[in-house]
């Protein structure tokens, strides 16, 4: 269990997960597997959507989500248990916007505004991007309001609902 102190408060954050090489879905499960057992405790998730590739387009296309979880890990322990993820399902990072089995991408942490060289909260490109838009949409749709985010659904496909997305956490152990 988190504890809160006054030092490390317990807050909200908001990451996305992404995959498109190998089993994305078992990708995804297992990335959030290991976010959930690093010290964040689950709150919510969107479905599973299919996108289109950004930047580099000649690769496959994406399975998406986004995870809402609470912890009072201080920012720079959430980065780099979000690279641990990404590590652990043996991530590349041969080529920006390349293809990869895991990437895991701090959007929200509370209502911090961060602008480090190594973490950016917001993050700087999510208003561009309808895999994040569109299920931080489904998920609560107040939140794009509050940060001045637009909704954005074109290019998504969901592909996978967020109630069976839990199922599975469940079937691996990872939710009670």
């Amino acid at each position: 269990m988190i504890k809160r102190t006054d030092e490390n408060p317990l807050q909200t954050v908001w990451l996305s997960l992404g995959s498109n090489l190998g089993d994305r879905l078992q990708n995804l499960i297992r990335g959030m597997g290991i976010l959930l057992t690093g010290g964040l405790m689950f709150e919510d998730c969107s479905g599973i959507y299919e996108t289109d590739p950004v930047g580099f387009l000649e690769q496959p296309p994406f399975y998406n989500l986004v995870l809402k979880v609470r912890t009072t890990l201080p920012p720079h322990e959430i980065l780099v248990l979000c690279q641990q993820a990404e590590k652990a399902l043996r991530r590349e990072r041969a080529l920006r916007w390349g293809p990869r089995t895991l990437d895991v991408d701090i959007l929200l942490i509370g209502d911090r505004r961060l602008s480090e060289a190594d973490l950016e909260v917001p993050h700087p490109r999510m208003k561009e991007r309808a895999f994040v838009l569109g299920p931080l949409e489904d998920m609560d749709p107040a939140i794009l309001k509050k940060w001045g985010f637009p909704p954005r659904r074109a290019g998504i496909d969901l592909k996978i609902p967020a109630s069976d997305v839990r199922i599975l956490l469940q079937q691996n152990g990872w939710l009670s």
